[in-house]
């Protein structure tokens, strides 16, 4: 294994409470660091890769399968901060997890398409978030979005969220986007948490809206609010 490494800001175990595997016992790899810095972000002390210690792939592994082991998981789930900006760590690490039989899942903004081209192959799952501007704060990336997608969409599934200044047409791009590259990928429609500065629900008008959109476009939608925040977790 390279000695490579990597800004991570924490590893812990928990139950994702985010999208298709919401409910499911993951081992959590976050890494420091992002190339966006959306309004609603409920990391936002993973910001700062300076603020994490640097870490070996070595390392890593040993963290991750400590947690496995302990805690009878078989997911990974690198998260972040954004992990594609460390797709070189993550290529030098995959084999290891793969080894010892754990599932890897990318948590990921959906922007950085050439990084993903670098790694796609030795993940399991990617959970990618489609960027509205109105939500973010941040410009829009739809071509970005639609290179990522187009990546691997058999192993992607889609997550959008929303807040109280989220635009519909925008939301309806994002859900056109999807359907014009696979109208079988899973999408979740994931109403901001009230707790987070920045980020206020939407309406219960605006979500049925949303919601009856992107199942007119697509076949597998979902309405899915984080849920680890009710069920008091990380």
């Amino acid at each position: 294994m390279k000695n490579i490494k990597a800004p991570v800001a924490e590893t812990f175990c928990s139950i994702q409470g985010e999208g298709l595997y919401c409910g499911q016992r993951q081992v959590f790899l976050r890494f420091a660091g992002c190339n966006l810095a959306c309004g609603y972000c409920d990391e936002p002390a993973a910001l700062d890769a300076s603020a994490a210690a640097p870490m070996t792939c070595a390392e890593a592994a040993r963290a991750v399968l400590k947690l496995a082991r302990a805690k009878k998981a078989e997911n990974v789930s690198l998260t972040g901060g954004e992990p594609l900006l460390y797709w070189r760590f993550i290529k030098s690490l995959a084999p290891a997890l793969k080894k010892a039989g754990l599932t890897l899942h990318l948590e990921t903004n959906g922007v950085l398409h050439k990084e993903l081209s670098k790694i796609a192959g030795l993940v399991d799952v990617i959970a990618m978030d489609i960027k509205l501007p109105s939500s973010t704060g941040q410009k829009a990336r739809w071509a970005e979005h639609k290179k990522f997608l187009s990546s691997a969409p058999e192993k992607t599934f889609i997550k959008a969220v929303i807040t109280s200044k989220t635009k519909i047409t925008e939301l309806k791009k994002a859900v056109d986007l999807a359907a014009s590259v696979s109208p079988g990928i899973p999408f979740f429609i994931q109403p901001a948490t009230a707790r987070k500065a920045g980020g206020k629900p939407p309406s219960a008008k605006f979500v049925e809206e949303a919601g009856c959109y992107a199942a007119s476009r697509l076949s597998r939608v979902k309405v899915l609010p984080q849920q680890h925040p009710l069920w008091g977790i990380k």
